[in-house]
């Protein structure tokens, strides 16, 4: 949309925060935003298949087995009796994947959806706001969803009080420490102004572990070739979801751009990471 939302980093922890976001947000969650597409359902004789390769992963551990979030399942130690919810879930593909996959007690919530659903006595989507949730969780996962959220600390003790004892909290988002900030700076398309409010840094999430009660046992960098080819899209003056393709200066090899992430992700460089908490 090339309108101009300025940021600033905290000299003391790294975040990037943004100074004067805009009042009516949910403008920049079009109809079409990519969290906002239609459930895609399963038919019982694909749920059952999805069960079985599932209990199949877990008895075996062959990793061609494992689906999308089996690692972040195991991280979590995440059981199919855990009362799980996914805060910012948009339509709720990945709980609904959940429960394909045997999981009985799940729930999401997102503000910016059209109406709350029942998908199954099992899984319930409610639009709702994350200081509005007064259920409590074994698990909970904000995937790419805690920097959507105004005040990080307000947010982050939200959270910390919904988690049951001894409960477990999954918060993936781009962070600060990447390479590709200090490469793309105002063309870093995880920047994704407006619409992120802050950008935390390794240093940040660690702060709010400690102020909030939790401890922070485990981080994964899990950054893709995104980084890449869609920074490159707005350097280039191109819409991220346009028609028009990368020109040649910067259509580099896919293969390239994953086997370079894959390395900044080995050496913490990666621009997105997954942070793993435990309550004390």
């Amino acid at each position: 949309m090339k309108d101009q939302f300025p940021y600033v980093q905290c000299s003391h922890c790294g975040t990037i925060q943004q100074l004067d976001p805009p009042e009516d947000m949910a403008s920049y969650y079009p109809k079409a935003y990519y969290s906002f597409s239609g459930l895609s359902y399963s038919s019982l004789h694909v749920r059952l298949m999805k069960q079985f390769r599932f209990w199949l992963y877990l008895k075996s551990g062959m990793s061609f087995l494992k689906p999308i979030y089996g690692s972040w399942l195991d991280r979590l130690g995440a059981g199919k009796r855990d009362t799980i919810a996914d805060i910012g879930c948009g339509n709720g593909q990945l709980l609904y994947e959940l429960y394909a996959s045997g999981y009985r007690h799940l729930s999401g919530f997102d503000p910016f959806i059209k109406d709350s659903v029942q998908v199954s006595r099992s899984l319930h989507i409610y639009k709702k706001n994350l200081f509005d949730i007064g259920s409590t969780f074994d698990v909970i996962m904000l995937h790419h969803a805690f920097e959507h959220m105004k005040d990080p600390d307000a947010a982050f003790g939200k959270i910390a009080g919904l988690l049951n004892p001894s409960g477990r909290l999954l918060i993936r988002v781009p962070v600060a420490d990447g390479e590709a900030w200090s490469v793309f700076r105002e063309n870093w398309v995880q920047l994704d102004a407006p619409r992120h409010y802050f950008i935390p840094s390794l240093a940040a999430m660690k702060i709010l572990a400690e102020r909030h009660g939790l401890e922070l046992f485990h981080i994964d960098f899990d950054s893709t070739a995104f980084q890449f080819w869609g920074s490159k899209k707005y350097q280039e003056g191109q819409t991220l979801h346009g028609k028009n393709d990368l020109h040649s200066s910067a259509a580099v090899d896919a293969w390239e751009l994953e086997s370079k992430a894959k390395s900044l992700n080995a050496l913490s460089r990666g621009d997105q990471a997954a942070f793993y908490f435990r309550k004390i």
